[in-house]
C-alpha cells in the first residue's frame, strides 16, 4: 500500500484511516453503506467525477465516498466498481470466451496490439477497423443487449506478456511450470515463487530507482523486453 500517495491525495495517513475503521474492500463498502453492488456503482462513479479517486497500480484504486444519508464520516473504498462488475461474470447464462494468441514481433507491437487491433477502452473512441470498434458498431446482429461503453467494451487483453500469464494462472490454473512463456521466465532466473507474488500487482523497487505497479512496469512491453525488463527488477 503507498500510503505517501494515499495521504496527498487525500489528506489523511494511512495509517489514521485504518485507525478509525474509514478503508473498505468493494464489498464491505456496500455492507457498511446499506447499499448493493449498482448503488455502490453509482457512488464511485460520482467520486470519480469529483476527482476523489487515486490510482495505486493497474487495476487498483481507492475512492473517498462521502455525502451518503447516515454516514457522518467519508470512507474510503479500494475498487468500488468491482461488486457491479463481479455481477456480470457471475450471473446466470453468462460467459466468458477466451483466447490464447501468439503472433511474430515483426507482424506487430505489444502496444498496437492492444491500441490498434483492439482500440481504446472506449468503444466510441475506437478506429472502425478495430475489434471494439466492430463490436461497437455491429453489437445488435452481435446479439448483445445494450450498446457496448468504457466499462463493457466487449473484449479484453492483457495488459503486457507477463500479466497474460498471470490472467492464465488466474482464470485457467494454468501452472507457471507448463505455460510457455512461464518457462521463459524460469529459464531466464525468475522462480516461481516470485512469478506467484508478481501476479498479484505489487509494488516493486524500479531498477530506474523509486516504486511502482509491477503491471504498469511492463505495461505495452514485447515478450523479450518484458522479460528482460523482469529480470532487472527480480535483481534490485
Amino acid at each position: 500500500m503507498p500510503a505517501d500517495t494515499f495521504k496527498e491525495k487525500f489528506g489523511l495517513s494511512w495509517e489514521e484511516a485504518q485507525k478509525k475503521g474509514l478503508t473498505f474492500n468493494a464489498m464491505d463498502g456496500c455492507e457498511k453503506l446499506g447499499v448493493d453492488a449498482n448503488k455502490m456503482d453509482e457512488l464511485w462513479a460520482q467520486c470519480k467525477k469529483a476527482n476523489n479517486l487515486v490510482k495505486f497500480g493497474g487495476g487498483f484504486y481507492c475512492g473517498k465516498i462521502e455525502g451518503v444519508k447516515g454516514q457522518k464520516e467519508a470512507i474510503y473504498v479500494f475498487n468500488g466498481f468491482f461488486m457491479s462488475m463481479r455481477s456480470k461474470f457471475t450471473q446466470p447464462g453468462g460467459s466468458i470466451h477466451y483466447y490464447v494468441v501468439q503472433w511474430p514481433r515483426s507482424r506487430m507491437t505489444w502496444k498496437d496490439f492492444r491500441g490498434k487491433l483492439l482500440g481504446p477502452t472506449d468503444p466510441a473512441e475506437a478506429p472502425a477497423d478495430s475489434l471494439r470498434g466492430q463490436i461497437l458498431a455491429k453489437y445488435k446482429e452481435l446479439g448483445l443487449k445494450t450498446q457496448p461503453n468504457t466499462g463493457d467494451n466487449g473484449v479484453h487483453a492483457s495488459a503486457s506478456p507477463f500479466e497474460a500469464l498471470a490472467e492464465r494462472m488466474n482464470w485457467l490454473g494454468v501452472k507457471v511450470e507448463e505455460d510457455t512463456y512461464g518457462k521463459v521466465l524460469l529459464d531466464n532466473g525468475i522462480t516461481a515463487a516470485t512469478i506467484s507474488d508478481w501476479s498479484r500487482d505489487p509494488q516493486v523497487t524500479l531498477p530506474e530507482g523509486g516504486s511502482g505497479s509491477l503491471f504498469d512496469t511492463l505495461e505495452d512491453l514485447d515478450a523479450r523486453d518484458c522479460m528482460e525488463t523482469c529480470k532487472k527488477i527480480a535483481k534490485v
